[in-house]
């Protein structure tokens, strides 16, 4: 199967303008080999789509939610999960949160089996709790415990922030490397939701 040419439109606009904080990946292995530390470096945008047949990484997540509460894919299973990794440190973060929001919110407003999560790293409880406060995140978020939960995405969210939809089965069917627009993020969900068992169409 091929990708949607809209998918691949939105890639290479994207390649192009998207950027991310990355503390993780080639380049900081490569600034530990340097003894060059630096911290953050630019993700480079790129996105991933992947058609089912190529889907063969299968993404558990499982954590405590900012709000103290328990949260797992596998209670989500058979709907589209898309997971957003940010910290309110990240500025690509912060500039992507409106079009987070309102991707979600028209999702969840159409009935579309699809849950969003965030997993936020190197911050406070309660500097997160104030980012989705003010930016009226409608999803929870899993707090940062140290790398354990980031580590169930397989090293695949080097860059911050990083955005991957998972299908119905927990199998990564796509990823954005940097920030992501709304309308790049709903083509990307609605291909995943196109291509599970019992689409219209």
């Amino acid at each position: 199967m091929s990708v949607p040419v809209r998918v691949l439109a939105a890639a290479a606009l994207a390649t192009l303008l998207l950027a991310g904080c990355s503390d993780g990946g080639t380049s900081i292995n490569d600034q530990m080999r340097q003894g060059d530390q630096k911290g953050y470096v630019a993700g480079d945008g790129t996105i991933e789509a992947l058609a089912p047949e190529q889907r063969d990484t299968t993404i558990s997540l499982a954590g405590t939610t900012l709000e103290e509460d328990p949260w797992s894919s596998a209670d989500h299973a058979g709907e589209v999960v898309v997971v957003n990794v940010w910290g309110s440190w990240c500025g690509p973060c912060v500039a992507e949160a409106p079009d987070l929001e309102q991707v979600a919110t028209d999702l969840q407003e159409a009935g579309e089996p699809v849950q969003f999560v965030g997993v936020n790293v190197r911050d406070t409880v309660a500097n997160a709790l104030a980012f989705q406060k003010v930016h009226e995140v409608p999803y929870p978020s899993l707090q940062d415990d140290g790398g354990r939960t980031l580590s169930q995405l397989q090293g695949l969210a080097t860059a911050r922030p990083t955005t991957m939809v998972l299908d119905g089965q927990g199998r990564l069917a796509a990823r954005v490397n940097g920030q992501v627009d709304a309308s790049t993020l709903r083509g990307l969900v609605d291909d995943v939701l196109a291509d599970e068992p019992g689409a219209a169409g």
